[in-house]
């Protein structure tokens, strides 16, 4: 059996932009970190490597998981500390996009690298066979590219890049760490310039350039039509070559340029001369504070080719083309945009045709199958489908003949016709269930596997990789064509899902739009514990997609209580909710009337706020462990139910939080009361000569509710609160159901029983609610909070420090449910709270009056 290799240790050259994010990426990971950088010429050697520290504090979003993960980089410097290099399995070289320097480093730390270290460049496009000629030959083989994409936390892609002596098992290792412990998603590039991801989506953006330049169409209507019409980022074109800073833009074009000397589209390589203009001012976007747009006061301004001056930001679709945008059907979209005589519509077709015509001509060079290729493009420039997706989706067939058509007419960017294996009359496009298409064999590093033997049996059609980290991953990222069989089916309802996997773990999805909490999925959490009780080992609260849940349906809840003869309760149809909330924004009908019927109906909605509060207690004490899987957001409902569950397992990018305030009210599904309960626990834990003093605990947990505090990240809920020291964080959201399903093994594997009922919890009582409306009436006065605020305030200081009592004194959890309950009630009657409610669900942001 061959060792196990493990990277324990990681080192990091270069602590500019990219360099410190990504060591900021592996502390994220708890893996131990050096920074390396150039000594400073005076004071403290290590004081570059400080300065690029403190500017990850600067960053929104934030690089860190948590800003105390900071100190958990080691700084270092190449004249004093190259000997730790020995220490690391893994060095990840990030200085400048040039090769003389690069050569001269690899050169410099060659003789320090221990026998069995990676050497890893994060170049965006030199050559990794060049580059690797700076090595000695003997550690050639230990040397690869690994291209992260900025910024690394959040970004999913990294390509993985071989050079001709590269070692095949160094390559699965560092997957596997990449993809488990980083969380990443892992393309295997072939070594050409700008590798698979940039060398599209760069492409795809010189396109839109050069046909939005051709059309006359100014920056901002190219980003109205480019963005979430498209699915892709709000941030479309423009505004991300913005944000990525266009001197890094204009260097990968000029890598292109440089290296691409006979790629058909080669004259398109050239930046712009109005580009090379704002570069040569230092207009480089955001990180200037100028680029293609400029923000004004409050007012974004945008360059006007015209003028060559910024103007107001305004631009927008033709309704015409917002019609065809909307179609869902990329067949009809795509034959709508072609069709159509509309600038914008034929700008889209026209960057579209000249993508796909460009995909299909370099596939064979740049990756190994088309699977590749879409998931680059999607995880490296956040697009919600690949361009072959997109193709495919569209009709192979009939979108191949009109680039065909095109190209003969002399409209495309480039004549060189669309390669023969497009056209083949049997093709129905690249993605099949049984795998993606590879127009050659792969490259000589087949991942899983080794070598020759396996490329003389390569199918045309590529399965997925064999890496014994992708069997974590129990449904993994999906293109075109590939099914997901979510297990059998124990029960279903229009708006809930209990299913199993064989495995004796029953799973419940929701099915309501961003996962929110209706009546109907109140239910059917009831039954589902009920169901698992009986015939499973456990449970788990996991979704196909994320978010976890938003929480309440705002619009369910004001349908349901106009019409309380119902059986559906406060919560009702939702389409019909929605028809009323448009009535009532057209001015036919009051919001207010609607409110009305609510507060007329008392009886009902307090009956499903219990019903609420019954749900969360269910599923903390069931007797088979019941654990929240949650990625993404879980806010108000979905958080209490989080909180209630035996284990929570979150992916670092949970973004988790009790926002109740934000419509008016206080959490009243066991929110604070948990909360309560979790500081009379932590208070009795630190007690001193059985002296119980919970306010310090209360107060912090009280601040988080009481300002509708979310965490920025899984790490950041802990230290919240949200998370026990017990709940598991993952960094690979396709793992997170293995790892929900191995947490609820453990826990029955040592006998599961669920926690006591307390009927003993420390209270802060009426001491406790007067220094927390002492503080409030400071805030108050200072302007910072508004009267609303601090009625809000008061109520949910009661509910947590337990009502009118004296301090240490001792209740049970439905007291604390019952005060949670009457608080929540007495706030839903008030006119503030209404119109908190109203500007929710007209304007769908919080109001604070």
């Amino acid at each position: 059996m061959s060792e196990k290799f493990y990277i324990r240790k990681v080192a990091v050259l270069g602590a500019g932009v990219m360099g410190a994010q990504i060591a900021a990426h592996l502390v994220n990971a708890n893996v131990e970190t050096l920074l390396f950088e150039l000594p400073a010429k005076e004071g403290d050697p290590n004081s570059n490597v400080q300065k690029a520290l403190e500017g990850l504090k600067k960053l929104d979003p934030s690089p860190l998981a948590s800003p105390a993960k900071l100190t958990c980089i080691q700084p270092a410097n190449y004249e004093q500390n190259l000997d730790q290099l020995r220490e690391c399995d893994l060095i990840i070289e990030a200085i400048a996009e040039r090769i003389d320097w690069k050569s001269d480093l690899y050169r410099k730390v060659a003789p320090y690298l221990g026998a069995h270290s990676i050497f890893a460049s994060n170049t965006s496009g030199l050559s990794i066979n060049q580059l690797a000629q700076a090595f000695p030959e003997a550690q050639r083989h230990r040397f690869c590219g690994i291209h992260f994409f900025n910024p690394p936390r959040y970004m999913h892609l990294v390509e993985l890049i071989p050079c001709a002596a590269t070692e095949a098992p160094l390559l699965d290792q560092l997957e596997e760490f990449l993809v488990s412990t980083l969380g990443k998603g892992v393309v295997r590039a072939k070594d050409t310039p700008n590798f698979v991801a940039n060398r599209i989506g760069v492409f795809s953006m010189l396109a839109t350039l050069h046909h939005a330049q051709r059309l006359g169409l100014g920056f901002d209507t190219v980003d109205a039509l480019t963005g979430r019409y498209l699915g892709r980022p709000k941030s479309a074109t423009l505004r991300t070559l913005d944000i990525v800073g266009l001197d890094v833009f204009a260097h990968v074009v000029d890598t292109m340029r440089e290296n691409l000397t006979d790629d058909p589209w080669h004259k398109h390589f050239e930046l712009p001369d109005w580009l090379a203009k704002l570069i040569a001012q230092g207009a480089l976007g955001q990180k200037s504070k100028r680029g293609i747009y400029q923000k004004t006061g409050k007012e974004i301004h945008v360059l006007d080719l015209a003028t060559q001056a910024y103007r107001l930001s305004e631009g927008k679709a033709d309704d015409a083309v917002k019609d065809i945008l909307r179609e869902r059907d990329w067949a009809k979209k795509l034959a709508a945009l072609r069709g159509s005589s509309h600038p914008q519509a034929q700008f889209l077709w026209a960057v579209f045709r000249d993508l796909f015509h460009y995909c299909a001509l370099h596939l064979e060079a740049i990756a190994n199958n088309a699977r590749d290729l879409d998931f680059a493009v999607r995880w490296g420039f956040g697009w919600d489908s690949g361009p072959f997706e997109i193709w495919q989706a569209a009709g192979w067939q009939q979108v191949a003949g009109w680039i065909s058509a095109d190209i003969a007419a002399g409209k495309a960017m480039a004549n060189t016709p669309l390669p023969a294996w497009v056209t083949e009359s049997s093709r129905a496009g690249v993605h099949t269930p049984q795998g993606s298409f590879a127009p050659s064999p792969p490259s000589p590093l087949p991942r899983g596997e080794g070598g020759a033997q396996r490329r003389e049996r390569e199918p045309q059609y590529q399965p997925r990789s064999t890496l014994s980290v992708y069997r974590r991953q129990l449904f993994p990222d999906r293109l075109l064509g590939e099914a997901a069989h979510y297990g059998e089916t124990v029960f279903e309802t229009d708006e809930v899902r209990m299913w199993h996997m064989g495995d004796g773990i029953a799973i419940l999805s929701f099915k309501t739009k961003m996962h929110t909490v209706s009546n109907e999925v109140l239910d059917g959490i009831l039954r589902a514990v009920d169901e698992a009780e009986a015939h499973f080992s456990a449970l788990i609260l996991w979704q196909t997609e994320p978010p976890f849940s938003a929480g309440a349906n705002l619009l369910q809840l004001m349908q349901g209580v106009q019409e309380p003869t119902q059986d559906a309760g406060m919560f009702g149809n939702l389409k019909q909710a929605a028809n009323r909330v448009k009535y009532t924004i057209a001015g036919k009908g009051s919001m207010g009337d609607l409110f009305d019927a609510a507060i007329g109906n008392v009886p009902k909605v307090e009956a499903v706020v219990a019903k609420f509060q019954q749900v969360s207690q269910r599923l903390k004490y069931a007797q088979v462990p019941t654990i929240a899987a949650v990625d993404g957001l879980a806010l108000g409902g979905g958080c209490e139910f989080s909180i209630h569950c035996s284990r929570i397992v979150a992916t670092l990018e949970s973004y988790i939080g009790l926002v109740e305030v934000g419509v008016g009210v206080l959490p009243a599904g066991g929110g604070c009361k948990e909360m309560a309960q979790r500081a009379a626990q932590e208070a009795q834990r630190f007690a001193n000569d059985n002296r119980i003093d919970v306010f310090p605990y209360i107060r912090r947990y009280f601040q988080n509710i009481a300002m509708g505090e979310v965490s920025k990240s899984a790490e950041l809920a802990r230290e919240m609160g949200y998370l026990r020291p017990s709940d598991r964080i993952v960094l690979n959201r396709f793992e997170l159901l293995h790892i929900a399903k191995e947490e609820a093994k453990a826990l029955n594997a040592t006998a599961y029983r669920p926690p006591l009922h307390q009927r003993q919890i420390a209270i802060a009582g009426r001491t406790g609610i007067a220094t927390l409306k002492a503080a409030m009436v400071n805030m108050l006065e200072g302007g910072f909070i508004s009267e609303h605020d601090y009625n809000i305030g008061c109520r949910i200081a009661e509910t947590m420090c337990g009502g009118d009592v004296e301090a240490g004194s001792m209740v049970d959890e439905q007291w604390l449910l019952d005060l949670e309950r009457k608080n929540f009630m007495e706030l839903l009657a008030t006119d503030k709270t209404r119109a908190r409610v109203e500007y929710m669900l007209k304007n769908g942001k919080p109001l604070r009056n």
